[in-house]
This record gives C-alpha cells, structure tokens and sequence, in this order.
C-alpha cells in the first residue's frame, strides 16, 4: 500500500496577516505533494533546489513556519498560529493536520529565507494600530523573509488546487480532542531560534506572538513562545521536566514576572517569562539552556534532589547546622516547612557532597575535631604512626566522646555496650561505639573510634579511652561480644574491666553466632537461645540438659563460658534483663544505620547531628511528662497497665521469712516472692529491677505501692537530668581552628595482598608436581 501523500502549500515573497482567526497569506501559493514519513532534512533539499539557493553552503539559513489550527473560538472556529517546523517532529506534526482536521485539504507552509547576512522578510502586517504605544517589555526585533519553491520528483505541481484553507471562520473544527487551549511542549535543544528571528513587522519593528500547541512532540521550550496564561507555560516546563528527568521550581519576581530555575541549586539553567502588553500573552523573554547540572533524577527522587540542593548551600558554610535550624532556614527561604526526616535525607546527602573527597578528608577531620572541642568540649584521642618527618603522619585511628554524652551517663544505669561496625568505604574502617541505656530504655550513644583493624590493641585503645575520658564508676555492666582479641583485654592483670569494676557480660547474638559456626544444628541452636534468655533457673537446667543429650560436644564448648555471662537466669540482675545487641536497632534509634559511603567527615557530622538531636528530642518530652506530673518512664508504666489488664488470677500466701507463694490455679504453676530482697522466682523482677506480674499481686494484697520497688533508674527525673546538657554553636567551616599537636595526616597505608605460594617445579615433571589446588586457583 503506497504511503499517503498530503497536499502542501508553499508560500515565499508574500505577506502574512493576521484575522480574527489569526494568521493567513493572501499571495499566491506553490502546490506541492509530500509523503507523510518524509524527513525534514529531505525536504530541506529540495526546497533548496526551488529557490535556488546552494545546498551545502546556507543550509541553516532556512526556515519553515506553519499555518497550525491550534485553538478553538466561539462557535467552533479554528485559530490559526505559527508553529515552527524544526525538526522531523515538527513536520510531521503539520503533515497530519488534515487527517486531525478533516475540514482541512492542505497544509500551509511559510518558508524564511537569510541571504548574506541579511534578514528579508514577507510578514508585513501591522501587528498593532499603534506600534509607538507603551509596552510592557517591548523588544525591537529584525524582520524575516519568506520564500516560494518548486517541486522536483517526489514534489509535485498542481495548478488548480483549493486554497482556501480556513481563511477568517470559513471552516469549523470537526476534531473532538482540539477543545483545549494550546500549551507549550519541548521543542528540540538544538534549535537555535531566538526571538529576533521569528515573525516581525519589518516597517514596525514589532513581533507578532507565535503560540505553542498540543501536538509539538520532542521539542524544547524557546525565547518568543507564547501562552495564553501561566498555567500554560507551567505545565509545558513541567513536561520538559518530566521527560528531561529533572525538576524546576517557579518564582514569581514581580506581578506577571515569572522565572523558572533547576531545582539544582548549581545548575544554570533558567527560564524567564512575562506578560506582553502587545498581545497579552505570557511571552518567553529569556532561555539559558541546557541544563548544567551533572545528571537526570528520577522523578519520584526530585524532591530529595530539590531540598539537598538547597541545603547544600548552607552545608557549604556551615556544616554543623542542627536540624531544627535548618528546617528553620528553609522555611524563610523556600516557604514551607519539612518534616524533620526529610530535613536529615537531604542534609545527609549535602554532607556526601561538600565532603565527599575520602583522601582530602584526613585533613577536615582534625580541624572539625578542633571546632567541636573549642566549642563543646570535645575529648579526643589519636592514633597515627610518624613520618621521618614528624610533622606529617599515617592516621590509624580516632576516638571521641562528647562532654554532653560523659555528663548525662552519670544518670544512666551503670551498663555500657560495645558494638562495631563495619563502614562500606575507600579504607574500609571500622567503627567501635560505646553506648548505655536510659530511664526509658532508650540507646544513649556514649562514645566512638574509627580504627583501620580490630584486634586486641584497638580494643585495649578504645576500652582504655572510655576508662580514662568517659567514666570511672564502679560496677559497671560491660555487654560485648564473645571475641577472643576484646576477652583478651579485658582479663589482662590490672585491667579496670574485671570485677569488682566492671562485670563482663555477653551478648546472646553473638555467643549463637560463634556457635552455629562450629554446631551446625538449627535445634542445637534454639535450645542455647532458650538456655540464654530464660530467666528461671529451673527452665535453664532443663534445657542445658537436652543440649547435653543432643550432643555432648555442644555442651562442653557452652561450660568454657561462666554461666552468668550468658544465661540471664543466673546474671544476678547485672543487665537489666539486656541479652542482645541489636547493632541495627541502635543504628535505627539514632537513623544511622545508613552510614555508608560517606568519607570521615561526614561520619562525625553525622553521628554529631543525631546525638544533638536525641538530647533536643528527649530532653523536651522528659520536661512535658515532669510538668504532667509523670513519675517513672514507660518501662514501669506499661508493666503497671499489664498487671491490670491481666486476665489471670493468682493465689497469694505468705510463707516464713517475709517470702510469698503466688500460684495460679488455672496455669498450674507457682512462683516465690521476696519482697525485702525484690525478688521472684520468675527472674523477672530482679533481672529488670522493677516488680513482676507476681509481685504486683502480693502488693496488691497487701496494700503496698509498688513503685517503692522500682529502681531510680527508671524515673523521669533520671530521664531528664540525662539530657539537661546542652550543645553550643559550632564556628562555620572557614573558622574551623587547626588541630594543636596534631601532625598532617594522610591515608592510612594499605598492606599489599600477600604473594602467591612459589612454585619450585621445573622441566617436565612441573604438570605432574604442582598440586591439585594451586591448578584451580589458577
């Protein structure tokens, strides 16, 4: 089936006017017949070759406008516009006009011809009675010219044709889906079409409004685009935005002033439009394209994009900005207010910008060091290993603790948790933190190191960092791994960490963890779970015996450990009922547990910027509950509501020595309370440190408060002093004071991989020798 020829009228050397249905040539046309796919570049050729002008030398110096039916008027009449033909788009755009408009037979094309530099013109028309009159941002334009053309093979000649193609409401738009005002779509980047180029009066000096429309495809917005009103010419940027994947924001300068700007702070591109007193359109005046900006976004991601542009600007001079004073800034700046997670999405990922060279890091870090303990009493500890030059060194680690941090552990339990972290970056460091819990059972952070390797002089460095500049209190609860490098450092002679000062305990995550590294048993496995988080002794014994029944072996590996450092049954309530270290839960609490790729800096701003938060955070709402008249924490509350909401009912009876028996007659079991020693055979009520469902029931009986056995601990009062400390400004990153006696440092040096086993095998026996391994490896 041969492809569709349309029917297309070329116009040169006439003068464009404008009617009521806008704009129209009254000379006499060219008739030429253009298949529907055909390519602009081709057609181009032979329009050359119509008007004579040499291909290879002014090309670009041709231009075709076409007469568009863009809007519908009153009583269902066309409005015919300008539409620049730019591209293969372009035309075909205007090739399927009849097919779109049935009551259209032909299409009409203007053609602009440049010669030697000058600009001739056929659009003559007088735009305005007045062209002299005042204007809002009136521009003074060159005129263009338009020429006629002939047809050679595929353009063919037609003498009689009908060129009445909708002259001033002689046809109607059958066309259902053109009831919508035009708008303006992308016109190509590389279009070059300026204003001055387009449709002007050469005798006034005045351009006439060329309109966009629907059906522009793959273009690009450009200077002279008109728009009826500015929700036109918005969603027109809003669809290049879409389809280019980037984000553009609008403010409004003054009344029916308009400028568009990528959401990229950085980026140059920009858009100025305004309402013309010439014609009343929303005209652009001004288009700096492309844009410059590194990348697209995804849509769904521009947003962030937007709000970490933004906050990038301040990062930049002030890095250590909290989130409340950023959320302040961006209300004065932007106009609205972010939720607090979205404000620490988009400072995170401004911090990965401003710092975001991993090597250039090692010399922010010690003058960030410097700026926080100026100003907030930062303790810090290095480690490095000296050039010959001892003025510059390999930096191998840093540990630091926050003052705010060392003055509210004195409220916090006597409990502190050792946990590492391995960080996805350049040198792959390793981050050891310190942290103990509050009156609300919350992770209090306590203190950090970044170290190249764990082994037992880090930890030596680090436990002895906490001993020497966090806390000397005695009785302390150490929960930590089983690792053998941290068990070594902690049973030297004269360590601070055996008892009396310290009492080691395990996390039961970790001992299952080396456990099912050696037993590959699931049951095996959940049996030691059971063993470890029973707080009956009973139950304890029961279970180590099904172990032991299972497999021996399994049983033996478990006795190498002291029993009360791993079952809560026989723990003496050292932990406060802590059997694990959930890393990624205490990550969560302070959201950090996305702490990769970032380089040093950024970690401490980081771990910095959610500290200070937490203590804003708790600090308030401890003051709120106090002022509610509020006296312990959720902990207590919530067991308090348990024992009334409990269902069960249980039998009390007093035995000798002040001790009770309580049984519930329904469940079969019974249980021995001793209130003068808070105690109950449940483990419960001295594990946590606050009374059991039992021995609420026999305070219940004998009318006792039960909150004179809760441990101080848990009161909001302790939950209030913990984050009383306040946080001072930090100096802006120009002021950040050099580190004193802290060498330059530079990257840590990296070992070289050891190398391969030799191979002493020579001549002909070397297939025969070399062993089997070493030949896959290879």
């Amino acid at each position: 089936m041969a492809e569709m020829e349309v029917p297309v009228l070329c116009y040169w050397n006439g003068r464009i006017e404008y009617g009521s249905n806008g704009v129209y040539d009254r000379s006499t046309p060219r008739m030429i017949k253009v298949k529907r796919k055909t390519e602009l570049s081709i057609l181009l050729d032979q329009l050359y070759l119509l008007t004579g002008l040499d291909v290879n030398d002014r090309r670009s110096k041709v231009r075709i406008f076409g007469r568009f039916p863009s809007a519908v008027q009153p009583q269902s009449m066309l409005h015919f516009l300008l539409l620049p033909v730019v591209n293969d788009s372009s035309l075909e755009t205007m090739l399927e006009v009849p097919s779109k408009h049935p009551s259209i037979k032909n299409v009409e094309l203007y053609l602009e011809v440049k010669s030697d530099g000058v600009v001739v013109s056929a659009a003559r028309s007088p735009l305005l009675a007045n062209p002299g009159s005042s204007l809002k941002r009136q521009r003074m334009d060159i005129p263009v010219k338009l020429e006629k053309g002939n047809s050679n093979g595929w353009i063919e000649d037609e003498e009689d044709v009908d060129i009445g193609n909708g002259r001033d409401g002689d046809m109607t738009d059958k066309n259902p889906s053109s009831d919508a005002v035009a708008q303006v779509v992308n016109l190509t980047q590389d279009n070059n079409i300026s204003l001055k180029d387009l449709n002007q009066d050469s005798s006034s000096g005045v351009s006439k409004p060329c309109l966009s429309s629907l059906w522009l495809d793959d273009h690009d917005l450009r200077v002279g685009l008109c728009f009826k009103d500015i929700d036109g010419l918005k969603k027109a940027v809003d669809w290049c935005s879409f389809r280019g994947q980037r984000s553009c924001v609008m403010r409004e300068a003054e009344k029916d002033e308009y400028m568009f700007e990528c959401a990229r702070w950085k980026c140059k591109w920009t858009l100025e439009a305004a309402r013309m007193e010439k014609h009343g359109l929303i005209e652009i005046i001004k288009y700096t394209c492309p844009h410059t900006c590194s990348c697209a976004i995804e849509p769904q991601d521009s947003y962030m994009e937007f709000e970490a542009d933004e906050f990038e600007r301040v990062i930049r001079i002030h890095p250590t900005q909290s989130f409340t004073e950023l959320k302040k800034w961006y209300i004065e700046k932007i106009g609205y207010e972010l939720q607090t997670s979205d404000v620490r999405i988009a400072k995170n990922e401004a911090i990965k910008r401003v710092f975001g060279d991993c090597d250039q890091s090692f010399e922010d870090l010690p003058k960030l060091m410097a700026a926080i303990h100026s100003s907030n009493g930062l303790l810090v500890d290095w480690k490095y290993d000296l050039f010959p030059n001892p003025k510059f060194a390999s930096f191998r680690g840093v540990f630091w603790a926050f003052s705010q941090s060392i003055e509210g552990f004195h409220h916090c339990r006597p409990l502190i948790i050792v946990d590492t972290k391995n960080l996805n970056c350049k040198y792959q460091w390793k981050l050891m933190i310190a942290s103990a819990v509050d009156a609300a059972d919350n992770f209090f952070l306590l203190a950090f190191a970044f170290t190249t390797e764990l082994s037992t002089d880090s930890w030596r460095w680090f436990l002895s960092g906490i001993r020497e500049r966090v806390t000397q209190r005695k009785g302390l609860c150490l929960i930590s791994s089983p690792d053998p490098d941290l068990l070594a450092v902690i049973n030297e002679s004269g360590s601070q960490w055996q008892e009396p000062w310290a009492y080691n305990r395990f996390c039961l995550r970790h001992l299952l963890s080396q456990f099912s590294g050696i037993f590959r048993d699931y049951y095996l496995e959940d049996l030691v779970k059971r063993a470890g988080s029973t707080s009956q002794k009973e139950e304890f014994d029961s279970y180590m015996k099904d172990i032991e029944k299972k497999n021996s072996e399994a049983r033996k590996w478990l006795d190498q450990f002291p029993q009360n450092q791993w079952a809560l049954a026989h723990d003496n309530g050292r932990r406060y009922g802590i059997m694990e270290i959930e890393t990624t839960t205490l990550f969560e609490d302070f959201n950090v547990s996305h702490l990769d790729n970032h380089v040093l800096t950024g970690y401490v701003l980081r771990l910095f910027d959610e500290l200070r938060h937490s203590f804003d955070e708790f600090f308030c709402f401890s003051r709120g509950s106090r002022k509610c008249g509020n006296v312990y924490t959720e902990p207590v509350t919530e067991k308090l509501a348990e024992s009334r909401k409990d269902s069960v009912t249980y039998d009390v009876m007093p035995l000798d020595n002040n001790a009770f028996q309580v049984t519930a007659p329904q469940e079969n079991d019974e249980w021995t309370v001793q209130l003068s020693d808070c105690s109950c055979t449940c483990g419960e009520f001295q594990s946590c440190k606050f009374p059991c469902l039992h021995a609420l029931a026999v305070c219940k009986l004998l009318k006792i408060n039960p909150l004179e056995y809760v441990d101080d601990c848990y009161t909001l009062e302790r939950l209030y002093k913990t984050y009383t400390a306040t946080f001072s400004p930090v100096p802006e990153l120009s002021a950040w004071p050099e580190a004193s006696g802290v060498p330059r440092l530079f990257p840590p040096v990296i070992p070289l991989p050891p190398p391969p086993p030799p191979t002493n095998v020579a001549g002909k026996s070397k297939a025969k020798t070399t062993p089997r391994s070493n030949k896959k490896k290879t």
